[in-house]
Protein backbone atom coordinates (compact mmCIF):
# COMPACT_ATOMS: atom_id res chain seq x y z
CA UNK A 1 0.00 0.00 0.00
CA UNK A 2 1.25 3.47 -0.91
CA UNK A 3 0.04 6.79 0.45
CA UNK A 4 -0.86 8.95 -2.53
CA UNK A 5 -1.69 12.22 -0.82
CA UNK A 6 -3.29 13.73 2.27
CA UNK A 7 -6.59 15.57 1.84
CA UNK A 8 -7.40 18.50 4.07
CA UNK A 9 -11.07 19.48 4.13
CA UNK A 10 -11.32 23.25 3.98
CA UNK A 11 -14.13 25.70 4.62
CA UNK A 12 -12.60 28.38 2.40
CA UNK A 13 -10.64 26.95 -0.53
CA UNK A 14 -9.23 30.27 -1.72
CA UNK A 15 -7.92 31.22 1.72
CA UNK A 16 -6.41 27.76 2.24
CA UNK A 17 -4.76 27.76 -1.19
CA UNK A 18 -3.10 31.09 -0.36
CA UNK A 19 -1.96 29.75 3.04
CA UNK A 20 -0.39 26.59 1.57
CA UNK A 21 1.18 28.48 -1.36
CA UNK A 22 2.94 30.72 1.16
CA UNK A 23 3.82 27.84 3.51
CA UNK A 24 5.13 25.44 0.86
CA UNK A 25 6.55 28.21 -1.37
CA UNK A 26 5.06 26.60 -4.45
CA UNK A 27 2.11 26.89 -6.74
CA UNK A 28 -0.50 24.13 -6.86
CA UNK A 29 0.35 21.40 -9.33
CA UNK A 30 -3.24 20.61 -10.27
CA UNK A 31 -6.73 21.93 -9.59
CA UNK A 32 -10.08 20.31 -10.27
CA UNK A 33 -12.16 23.46 -10.55
CA UNK A 34 -13.26 24.64 -7.13
CA UNK A 35 -13.43 21.08 -5.76
CA UNK A 36 -9.81 20.34 -4.89
CA UNK A 37 -6.29 21.64 -5.35
CA UNK A 38 -3.17 19.45 -5.34
CA UNK A 39 0.27 20.56 -4.13
CA UNK A 40 2.71 18.00 -5.57
CA UNK A 41 2.20 14.68 -3.82
CA UNK A 42 2.16 16.33 -0.41
CA UNK A 43 -1.23 17.83 0.27
CA UNK A 44 -4.55 18.25 -1.49
CA UNK A 45 -7.21 20.72 -0.35
CA UNK A 46 -10.79 19.49 -0.66
CA UNK A 47 -13.67 21.97 -0.83
CA UNK A 48 -16.67 20.08 0.59
CA UNK A 49 -19.00 22.95 -0.37
CA UNK A 50 -18.46 22.07 -4.05
CA UNK A 51 -19.99 18.61 -3.63
CA UNK A 52 -22.64 19.94 -1.25
CA UNK A 53 -23.89 22.33 -3.94
CA UNK A 54 -24.24 19.64 -6.61
CA UNK A 55 -25.66 16.96 -4.34
CA UNK A 56 -28.38 19.33 -3.11
CA UNK A 57 -29.37 20.73 -6.51
CA UNK A 58 -28.30 18.36 -9.27
CA UNK A 59 -26.39 15.19 -8.32
CA UNK A 60 -26.90 13.78 -11.82
CA UNK A 61 -24.24 11.24 -12.72
CA UNK A 62 -21.60 12.88 -10.52
CA UNK A 63 -22.25 10.87 -7.34
CA UNK A 64 -23.68 7.48 -6.48
CA UNK A 65 -26.06 6.96 -3.56
CA UNK A 66 -23.33 5.47 -1.35
CA UNK A 67 -21.27 8.67 -1.73
CA UNK A 68 -24.32 10.84 -1.00
CA UNK A 69 -25.20 8.79 2.10
CA UNK A 70 -21.62 8.99 3.37
CA UNK A 71 -21.43 12.71 2.60
CA UNK A 72 -24.39 13.44 4.89
CA UNK A 73 -23.42 10.95 7.59
CA UNK A 74 -23.42 12.64 11.00
CA UNK A 75 -19.89 12.43 12.33
CA UNK A 76 -20.45 14.80 15.24
CA UNK A 77 -18.57 18.05 15.74
CA UNK A 78 -15.51 18.59 13.53
CA UNK A 79 -12.38 17.33 15.20
CA UNK A 80 -9.34 19.12 13.83
CA UNK A 81 -5.91 18.27 15.18
CA UNK A 82 -6.43 14.51 15.12
CA UNK A 83 -3.48 14.41 12.75
CA UNK A 84 -0.45 16.66 12.95
CA UNK A 85 1.37 17.32 9.69
CA UNK A 86 5.14 17.30 10.23
CA UNK A 87 7.31 19.28 7.80
CA UNK A 88 11.11 19.42 7.72
CA UNK A 89 13.15 22.45 6.69
CA UNK A 90 16.90 23.04 6.38
CA UNK A 91 17.08 26.02 8.77
CA UNK A 92 14.38 26.17 11.43
CA UNK A 93 15.23 29.66 12.67
CA UNK A 94 15.03 31.27 9.22
CA UNK A 95 11.80 29.39 8.38
CA UNK A 96 10.29 30.60 11.65
CA UNK A 97 11.19 34.20 10.76
CA UNK A 98 9.84 33.79 7.21
CA UNK A 99 6.46 32.51 8.40
CA UNK A 100 6.31 35.09 11.17
CA UNK A 101 6.81 37.88 8.62
CA UNK A 102 4.10 36.44 6.34
CA UNK A 103 1.57 36.40 9.21
CA UNK A 104 -0.47 33.66 7.51
CA UNK A 105 -1.50 31.73 10.62
CA UNK A 106 -1.15 31.45 14.38
CA UNK A 107 2.49 30.68 15.16
CA UNK A 108 3.77 29.09 18.37
CA UNK A 109 7.07 29.89 20.01
CA UNK A 110 10.07 27.73 19.11
CA UNK A 111 9.87 24.61 21.28
CA UNK A 112 12.50 22.13 22.42
CA UNK A 113 12.16 18.48 23.49
CA UNK A 114 14.99 16.12 24.37
CA UNK A 115 13.57 12.69 25.14
CA UNK A 116 15.58 10.44 22.81
CA UNK A 117 17.39 13.22 20.95
CA UNK A 118 17.39 17.02 20.79
CA UNK A 119 14.36 18.18 18.82
CA UNK A 120 13.42 21.77 17.97
CA UNK A 121 10.12 22.70 16.31
CA UNK A 122 7.29 25.18 16.10
CA UNK A 123 3.64 24.94 15.12
CA UNK A 124 1.60 26.99 12.71
CA UNK A 125 -2.18 26.72 12.39
CA UNK A 126 -3.84 26.71 8.97
CA UNK A 127 -7.11 28.57 8.21
CA UNK A 128 -9.19 25.50 9.19
CA UNK A 129 -7.50 24.99 12.57
CA UNK A 130 -5.12 22.18 11.56
CA UNK A 131 -1.79 22.21 13.37
CA UNK A 132 1.33 21.90 11.24
CA UNK A 133 4.60 21.08 12.96
CA UNK A 134 7.77 22.47 11.40
CA UNK A 135 11.16 21.05 12.42
CA UNK A 136 14.72 21.23 11.21
CA UNK A 137 18.28 22.10 12.09
CA UNK A 138 18.37 24.75 14.80
CA UNK A 139 21.35 26.70 16.06
CA UNK A 140 20.95 29.16 18.92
Amino acid sequence: MTLLTTYIITENLERSVEFYKALLQEEPQYANGDRWVQFGNKIALYNRKYDEKYIAHDPGERYNQAYIDDFYKNRGAPKNNLVVFNFAVEDLKSEYQRLKSLNIGELSELMYVNVHMPYWYFNITDPDGNVLEITGRYEK
